[in-house]
């Protein structure tokens, strides 16, 4: 079931636990799967889920249209995806890790959807923001290994050069030539 946005949604911040919180309905509350370490404290203060990020919810889970995932877990992605938007911390492009594909030299749309290539995998990732050079993404596959000893889970957010992507369609005869 698609959870439809209220006026009584409103994020939170639970300082004991340093967790972000999206209050829904009836006492329902869902907890944002973004480490606290990545977050901007200083944003996170009782506001009302914006019509932005109404806009953003549904945008984006249009743009997961076409994949294979549960209502469950398109929500959650989507809703890790708005905070993400809302109260992460700015960050760097990570390359170290991806490998580098030389097929995009644009800036991506909002929700456009890519796989990333690592030395051990690959992953699907949606842009959150982007600009000409790196885009901030959410992983949208259920995990993605990126080092002998690091594996992000579904929902990771990171930035990453936009020579680092590789357009959905095209990855299957990408990763094809690297077997």
């Amino acid at each position: 079931m698609i959870l439809i946005p209220t006026e009584e949604w409103c994020w939170t911040f639970e300082q004991s636990s340093s967790t972000l919180l999206l209050n829904l309905h009836n006492q329902m509350q869902f907890q944002v799967g973004i480490p606290s370490k990545q977050l901007n404290k200083s944003l996170c203060f009782d506001q009302p889920f914006s019509l932005d990020d109404v806009s953003h919810y549904y945008h984006f889970l249009e743009c997961l249209g076409e994949f294979p995932f549960s209502d469950p877990e398109r929500v959650q992605i989507v809703l890790n995806a708005i905070a993400a938007i809302n109260f992460t911390k700015p960050s760097v492009p990570n390359g170290r890790c991806y490998r580098d594909v030389g097929e995009i030299d644009f800036a991506p749309n909002k929700g456009q959807v890519f796989s990333v290539v690592t030395h051990y995998g690959y992953g699907d990732v949606m842009t959150l923001t982007s600009n000409e050079n790196a885009s901030f993404c959410i992983l949208i596959s259920p995990s993605l290994q990126t080092q002998a000893d690091e594996v992000l889970q579904q929902s990771a957010v990171f930035k990453v050069m936009n020579s680092k992507l590789l357009s959905y369609h095209s990855a299957c005869s990408y990763l094809s030539k690297l077997a």
